[in-house]
C-alpha cells in the first residue's frame, strides 16, 4: 500500500466532482501519480489512457514517456478531450499526445500500433460488461505489455460521525444511499451483466498474468484549504443529487442546510471538514 500523508494546502485526488474538474484531479493528484508508478512506463513507449477526464493522467503519462513515446487519449465526450489537450499543451507535451474520440462499448479503439501500457481510472465500472471492456482493452497490449485499472478502494471520509445537526451517521447513510442510487442505474440499462467476481479475476480471465493491486491512501486532515473544500463541496452536492431518491426526508433537509452557503451549518464554515480516501488499482500484463 502506497500512504499519502498530506498537510495543509497539499494535494492528493479523484475526478468524480461535478465541479472544476481540473481542480478536483488536482486534489488527487499524488494519489493518481502513485497508483501509475508501479506501472513502471518508460520513455519511448507507447501509452493509451482511456477516460483522461481533465487530462492529469495523461500529461503524467506524456511526462514518463518522453519525446520518442506516445500517449492516445481515448474519451467518448469530445469536451473532456479538449479539456485533455489543453491540459497537454499547458505542460509542454502536446506533440506526445493524441486524441481518439471512442466509446469502449463498441470494444477497442481502433489505435495505430499496440501499446506498451494501457491506463483507465474510474471509467470501465461505467461499461455494461466489465469482462468485455477489460478484454477490449488487453487487445490493446503488445506480448508482455502491462493493463491497469483504478477502480473501488474505500468510501471517502470527511465529516465527524456526529456532526451536531440530524441524527448521527449521516454521511454513511450517504454512501448507503449513493450505491443504491448506482445499483439501479447500472442495472436500469438492458445490456448491463452483473460482474459477480472481484477486479483480479476480471483482469485473470482476460488472460492476464501477475494480476496484482496497490492502493493510495489520501489523508488530508482538518482544516482543509480552500481548493480542497471546494472540491469536497462540489463532491458532497454531486452525490446528494444523485442519492435524492434514497435519501429519508430527515437526511434530505439536514444536507439542504449543510450545503447552503447562508445557512449557520454550512459545511463551508466548518473547521473539522477533513479528506480522507483509499484508491485502489488493479494491474496485470499480457504473456510475453
Amino acid at each position: 500500500m502506497t500512504i499519502i500523508h498530506e498537510r495543509r494546502g497539499g494535494r492528493a485526488g479523484t475526478g468524480t466532482s461535478t465541479g472544476e474538474p481540473a481542480a478536483a484531479e488536482a486534489v488527487f493528484l499524488d494519489a493518481t501519480l502513485a497508483l501509475l508508478e508501479p506501472l513502471a512506463v518508460a520513455p519511448g513507449q507507447i501509452v493509451v489512457d482511456v477516460g483522461p477526464g481533465a487530462g492529469t493522467s495523461t500529461v503524467a503519462l506524456a511526462r514518463a514517456v518522453g519525446e520518442a513515446g506516445r500517449v492516445y487519449a481515448v474519451d467518448l465526450d469530445p469536451a473532456m478531450l479538449e479539456l485533455t489537450i489543453e491540459a497537454a499543451r499547458a505542460a509542454g507535451v502536446s506533440d506526445r499526445v493524441r486524441a481518439v474520440l471512442h466509446d469502449l462499448e463498441d470494444g477497442a479503439p481502433p489505435l495505430p500500433e499496440p501499446a506498451d501500457v494501457v491506463w483507465s481510472s474510474w471509467c470501465v465500472h461505467h461499461a455494461h460488461d466489465w469482462d468485455a471492456a477489460v478484454r477490449s482493452l488487453t487487445r490493446l497490449l503488445r506480448p508482455g505489455g502491462v493493463l491497469g485499472i483504478a477502480e473501488g478502494g474505500l468510501p471517502t471520509r470527511c465529516l465527524p460521525w456526529d456532526i451536531g445537526i440530524g441524527r448521527p451517521g449521516l454521511e454513511i447513510r450517504l454512501d448507503e444511499a449513493h450505491d443504491q442510487q448506482f445499483t439501479r442505474w447500472f442495472f436500469d440499462r438492458a445490456a448491463a451483466v452483473r460482474p459477480r467476481r472481484a477486479w483480479t479475476a476480471i483482469l485473470a480471465d482476460a488472460g492476464l498474468v501477475d494480476v496484482t493491486a496497490s492502493t493510495a491512501l489520501v489523508d488530508l486532515p482538518a482544516p482543509l484549504s480552500t481548493e480542497v473544500r471546494r472540491v469536497v463541496l462540489d463532491e458532497f452536492a454531486a452525490r446528494v443529487r444523485r442519492a435524492a431518491p434514497y435519501l429519508d426526508d430527515a437526511d434530505t433537509a439536514v444536507w439542504q442546510r449543510l450545503l447552503d452557503p447562508h445557512d449557520e451549518h454550512w459545511l463551508g464554515t466548518r473547521d473539522d471538514l477533513a479528506l480522507l480516501s483509499a484508491r485502489t488499482a488493479f494491474r496485470g500484463r499480457t504473456p510475453a
